[in-house]
């Protein structure tokens, strides 16, 4: 096979970038090496190109800059939020973790060098070296050492199905020491963590949840299943105390905007005010965002309530 054409091959595989040592496999002399160099190969680290022709690419960029650091290295923290969707990702950087860099530091590009990253805490997300979802989370904790949006990406992760509370648990024990930054604050995130919940349907209703935490009322059920005393199902609501008969619908024109899923809402809402002994509460999305104060103080006003 022409050399170019199977670098090429290569080449398109990995999101358009290759190696100097891809090429000198291909076939290349020196020569001809150093001609590519010269006039169609754009490099992006030493050693490392963009195939002439082949459109510039964050994704492309991450795998360069992994092939440039070597075996060992990984996107990771905030760039590993991106690849995994997490909240807090970014796309405008890239950054990752090797045990050390050894080139150039350039505008857009963040290295950590570590000793505690190893094979367990690497994976592939399209064909890029990436710490794992476990790992990522752990390293974001560094960045934003804050328990609520901690929660949010935990619960991210958890609706993704990418982690469970056992994998977390672990990959938190093996790498948490005191003095590390972020510690203190996943650890009580993940204290929150009930293994027996089940994971919010969005991050309004983490808010959502957060928000009756932070005024002192007990967790309520999440997407709990409303049924009758003939155990006939009426609907499912965003959360609940099942006891005091509270639903909790989340409302926003960013959440249920089909036409048709609000017109079920309705009925459904319908149906449970007309039992005459569940109280279905509206959590606006304004009032959540500004401490959630009024749906508050319904939930409390009805769970204090003494019984008639």
């Amino acid at each position: 096979m022409d050399a170019d054409r199977e670098l090429a091959e290569v080449a398109a595989c990995s999101h358009g970038v290759f190696t100097l040592a891809d090429s000198r496999k291909a076939g290349l002399s020196h020569r001809e090496i150093d001609l590519r160099v010269r006039d169609r190969w754009i490099a992006l680290h030493d050693g490392v190109f963009r195939a002439a022709g082949a459109p510039a690419t964050w994704r492309g960029d991450l795998l360069a800059a992994t092939l440039a650091a070597g075996a060992g290295s990984a996107i990771s923290h905030r760039s590993g939020a991106e690849l995994y969707e997490y909240p807090g990702g970014r796309d405008d950087l890239v950054e990752l973790s090797c045990l050390r860099w050894k080139r150039s530091v350039k505008p857009g590009l963040v290295v950590h060098e570590s000793r505690r990253l190893d094979e367990r805490d690497i994976t592939a997300v399209e064909g890029i070296p990436a710490t794992t979802p476990e790992r990522t989370i752990l390293d974001l904790a560094s960045c934003f050492p804050h328990e609520n949006y901690l929660e949010y990406v935990v619960q991210s992760a958890r609706r993704k199905r990418l982690i469970t509370y056992e994998s977390m648990r672990a990959t938190f024990d093996r790498h948490a020491r005191r003095g590390l930054k972020g510690v203190r604050a996943l650890r009580a995130t993940l204290d929150r963590w009930d293994p027996g919940s089940r994971p919010t349907e969005s991050e309004m209703e983490t808010l959502l949840l957060q928000t009756l935490r932070e005024h002192g009322l007990p967790e309520p059920t999440l997407q709990y299943e409303v049924r009758d005393g003939d155990r006939h199902f009426l609907g499912r609501v965003d959360a609940a105390y099942p006891s005091a008969r509270i639903a909790i619908e989340y409302d926003s024109k960013q959440e249920h905007s089909d036409e048709f899923q609000r017109a079920r809402d309705a009925r459904r809402n319908s149906a449970l005010q007309a039992r005459g002994d569940w109280k279905v509460l509206s959590a606006r999305h304004a009032d959540l965002r500004n401490g959630g104060d009024e749906l508050c103080a319904d939930v409390q006003s009805i769970l204090h309530r003494k019984p008639a």
